[in-house]
């Protein structure tokens, strides 16, 4: 009788070591939505999608700015040449001549795309002087102003389809970036719960080496006066053993996964011990798997992409069709001009300068060119009808299985709740009954694996249940729990 109730007394103290051993002094808090916050400031993932989409934003501003008008300045000043020149004579004989010229020009000019016919128009004004230091004599030739167009006839207008290959290269871009985020925060969210998995591997082995350290206290007395053999004694020493590698180990990953994570958003590892928090999840969430389906055709970059590649391979097929085709050009231009020896007579009493100029090229024998490079075009069209098909039975492919994970999960997660629960207790109830010698350590040692066992697959399903909800915000780019599509600025 005294030895149980001495027995009953250290299991009481074990109790309170357990339970105080754990109590850390003060702590910062880290939340799951804490670190969420971190990674859209300051993680590398989120700056490198928002440098993509900057990009992608700049490359839209400069096909933009080719629409509008372009002004320059052309000059040559001077253009001085001193050589020696061959010059044919009156009788047909060759002269050799030395020459020192200077031939200097400016040119003041303006051009603007007519997007509708994909020619382009252009004003400019020209000046140029000619000195001859040898003769010891100036002129000056020049176009006050000229107004032209130049403009393929049958030929290929590339701005007939880059509007529309633009506005959706911007689109899909911004859509890109909204996927992007969303797998970052589901990377994040991931490395977040490799940190609680850690520190309940390191707090169930530091448990569990406590418990066992005063079981084998408690089993060498027993051992002493009889009550055991030891082949239990031998038993505990072999768990106690584990429990230390397990402590040992679980540290080290506590540390690797803290690493992790911090490096991940960018950020310090905390310098003082923290308490990550584990996330709870919400009411039960019915998924319309249908809706959901729909969402993701206006939300994911490849539905855009497509339909820029088709658009680009119709620009590809009318590119080969004209240049193996019949192709002309107009050249045509009005202005004024005149060549003289003083300056102002160009700009005083200049002519009417008018120039106009179509030329053909017609395709005679091309040797099945022209019809081997539209093959070429279809099949590359073709096989992106077929990568799209592929690539979008990909995409419902996994929402689907995301969802009914998602939605298993949700149940799961309460039943596994409840197991852990019980598991806890099953071990109290073994622990008691061991030190009171009613059950063998085998049994014990069995309660103990499955509440530590039990633990680790309630953490786990939590993990698997947040990275499944952003991998679905991700494939879809709509949130299930708030009913929202999914946009960021």
């Amino acid at each position: 009788m005294k030895l149980r109730i001495n027995i009953m007394k250290q299991f009481c103290g074990l109790l309170f070591l357990v339970t105080t051993s754990f109590t850390l002094p003060a702590q910062s808090t880290v939340e799951l939505e804490q670190i969420l916050n971190s990674v859209m400031d300051k993680s590398f993932a989120i700056k490198t999608a928002k440098n993509q989409k900057d990009i992608a934003e700049e490359g839209f501003k400069f096909y933009k700015s080719l629409l509008k008008p372009t002004i320059g300045l052309q000059a040559s000043l001077p253009g001085y040449s001193k050589t020696s020149t061959p010059v044919i004579q009156p009788d047909g004989t060759i002269s050799f001549t030395s020459i020192q010229q200077s031939n200097s020009n400016l040119s003041l000019f303006g051009t603007q795309v007519i997007a509708a016919t994909g020619g382009t128009v252009f004003l400019n004004s020209d000046i140029q002087r000619f000195d001859d230091f040898s003769m010891n004599s100036d002129q000056f030739n020049g176009s006050p102003i000229r107004l032209g167009i130049n403009q393929p006839l049958f030929g290929f207008n590339p701005w007939k389809y880059r509007p529309q290959i633009e506005n959706l290269l911007i689109e899909e871009s911004g859509l890109q970036y909204n996927i992007s985020v969303e797998e970052a925060l589901g990377t994040a969210t991931e490395l977040y719960f490799n940190i609680l998995i850690a520190k309940q591997n390191l707090e169930i082995a530091k448990t569990n080496q406590l418990v066992n350290e005063k079981l084998l206290t408690i089993t060498e007395e027993r051992l002493a006066l009889g009550k055991v053999s030891k082949d239990e004694k031998l038993q505990l020493e072999i768990e106690l053993n584990n429990a230390k590698l397990d402590v040992s180990q679980a540290g080290l990953q506590v540390q690797q996964a803290i690493a992790s994570l911090y490096t991940y958003t960018s950020e310090s590892t905390p310098s003082e011990a923290a308490n990550f928090m584990t996330p709870i999840i919400g009411e039960q969430t019915i998924i319309d798997q249908n809706a959901l389906l729909e969402q993701y055709k206006f939300n994911r970059p490849e539905i855009l992409a497509f339909q820029r590649a088709k658009r680009q391979a119709e620009m590809d097929l009318a590119q080969v069709k004209t240049e193996f085709g019949l192709q002309a050009n107009l050249q045509a231009s009005i202005g004024l001009a005149r060549g003289a020896e003083n300056l102002k007579d160009i700009y005083t009493d200049p002519f009417t300068e008018q120039q106009f100029n179509i030329g053909v090229q017609v395709p005679i024998l091309d040797w099945g060119k022209r019809k081997s490079a539209m093959k070429q075009v279809e099949l590359r069209e073709k096989d992106l009808d077929d990568e799209y098909e592929q690539q979008c039975l990909i995409i419902e492919n996994e929402i689907k299985q995301r969802i009914y994970q998602f939605e298993r999960l949700q149940s799961d997660i309460q039943l596994l709740k409840e197991i852990m629960e019980k598991a806890e207790e099953r071990f109290t109830i073994s622990n008691e009954r061991y030190i009171l010698g009613n059950i063998e350590i085998t049994n014990l040692t069995l309660a103990q694996r499955e509440k530590d066992q039990a633990k680790r697959n309630y953490i786990n399903a939590l993990q698997n249940y947040w990275v499944t909800y952003y991998e679905l915000r991700a494939l879809s780019g709509y949130d299930i729990l708030t009913n929202k599509k999914i946009i960021y600025q």
